[in-house]
C-alpha cells in the first residue's frame, strides 16, 4: 500500500473519462449528476506511480438529507480496467489492497463517509478488514442491498422472462383501460405522479426532495441523457410516468417512477420502457433497487432478476 497515493481530482474531464471506462463506473458518479441531485462531493483518485488505479467520489453535502444522493446507485469506488481485466488471483490481490488503502486514507480526512458499491465489485474484504485488529478505531458497516436487472436482448426476452399474469395485464391496459404509451411525458407530470405514489402511503415528500428530483430530471432531459416515459388514459391524462437514464456499458436505469389510479398502467409502463431501451441498443435495464417487498416482488414478476450489491459506511468512533 506504500505505492498508493490519494490525490484530489480537479479536472472533471479526466474524472468523466475514468468513470466511463471503469466497469464499476456509471453516470450517478459524475459531478454533473451529483450536483443535479442536490449534492456536493470531493473527487479522489488513488494513484500508483502517478497513474490512477481507482476513483472515489465522497459526498460532502446533501441538500435532501444525509448520506448518498437520492435516486442514485453505485456512488462508490471504481477501479481501472487494467485491474478488473487481470487474472482472478491478481484482481483479488489488487482489489483488497486498493480498498484497504482507500479506507485508511479516507479515514484520515473524513469523520464519516458512505459508498455504494457496483454489483460487479467482486471482493469487498478490503473494506471489512480495515481496522479488523483494532476495532476500537472503527470498522466499516457493510450492508447487503438488492437491485433488479432485466436482460433486454433479444427483445423477446423481455416478456418471456415475465409472469404470464403480467403479460396479460399489459394487454388489459390497452383493452380494458384504453391506455396509450409514449415518450412525451413532462417533468411536471413525472413529479405529480411521483408525489402521488408516496401520498398513497401517507408519506409527504419534502420540498428539498421534490426540488432535487426536478433538477435531476431536467438535467437528463436537457442533456439528452434520458427520457420521460408516460402512460395516458383516453382523455390524455398521465396515469403513470418513469424517468429513464441511459448509462455507460449499454445499461439503462429507471431512477424515478410515479403511478396514479390506473390498475394496469404501471405494468404497461415498465414493459414499454424496457422495450424502448432495447430498441435503442441497450443490453440491460437496472430497476434501481428492489429492497422493499411490494416493489421487489413487482420488479421480479416482470422478469428482472435479483442482483446483490453492498453499501459501506464508516463513522469515526
Amino acid at each position: 500500500m506504500s505505492d498508493f497515493e490519494l490525490v484530489k481530482c480537479t479536472d472533471l474531464v479526466k474524472w468523466t473519462a475514468f468513470v466511463s471506462s471503469s466497469i464499476h463506473g456509471n453516470k450517478y458518479a459524475l459531478a454533473e449528476v451529483i450536483s443535479a441531485l442536490g449534492c456536493s462531493a470531493d473527487y479522489w483518485f488513488i494513484n500508483r506511480k502517478g497513474n490512477p488505479v481507482a476513483a472515489i467520489p465522497i459526498i460532502t453535502h446533501n441538500s435532501v438529507g444525509q448520506g448518498l444522493p437520492i435516486h442514485s446507485y453505485y456512488v462508490g469506488i471504481m477501479l481501472h480496467p487494467e485491474v478488473t481485466s487481470s487474472k482472478d488471483n491478481r484482481r483479488t490481490e489488487c482489489e483488497i489492497a486498493i480498498t484497504q488503502f482507500a479506507m485508511e486514507a479516507l479515514s484520515l480526512i473524513y469523520d464519516q463517509f458512505e459508498l455504494s458499491l457496483h454489483p460487479t465489485m467482486k471482493d469487498i474484504r478490503g473494506f471489512d478488514w480495515f481496522n479488523y485488529h483494532t476495532p476500537q478505531n472503527g470498522r466499516a458497516v457493510i450492508s447487503p442491498q438488492y437491485t433488479a436487472i432485466s436482460n433486454l436482448q433479444p427483445i423477446t426476452n423481455i416478456r418471456d422472462a415475465a409472469r404470464g399474469s403480467r403479460r396479460r395485464e399489459e394487454k388489459y391496459a390497452f383493452q380494458r383501460e384504453s391506455l396509450l404509451f409514449s415518450y412525451d411525458g413532462t417533468v411536471d407530470e413525472l413529479l405529480s405522479l411521483y408525489k402521488f405514489t408516496f401520498a398513497r402511503q401517507e408519506i409527504e415528500l419534502t420540498n428539498e426532495t421534490l426540488k432535487a428530483t426536478r433538477q435531476f430530471a431536467e438535467y437528463l432531459i436537457e442533456s439528452q441523457q434520458g427520457d420521460i416515459a408516460v402512460v395516458r388514459d383516453k382523455e390524455g391524462k398521465a396515469v403513470a410516468a418513469g424517468l429513464v437514464m441511459y448509462d455507460f456499458h449499454k445499461v439503462a436505469h429507471i431512477p424515478v417512477v410515479g403511478t396514479g389510479e390506473s390498475r394496469y398502467g404501471g405494468t404497461l409502463l415498465y414493459f414499454q420502457m424496457m422495450e424502448h431501451a432495447a430498441k435503442k441498443g441497450y443490453q440491460y435495464m437496472d430497476f434501481n433497487g428492489a429492497n422493499s417487498p411490494n416493489r421487489g416482488y413487482f420488479k421480479h414478476s416482470i422478469g428482472a432478476k435479483a442482483q446483490l450489491f453492498f453499501h459501506v459506511r464508516w463513522v469515526r468512533p
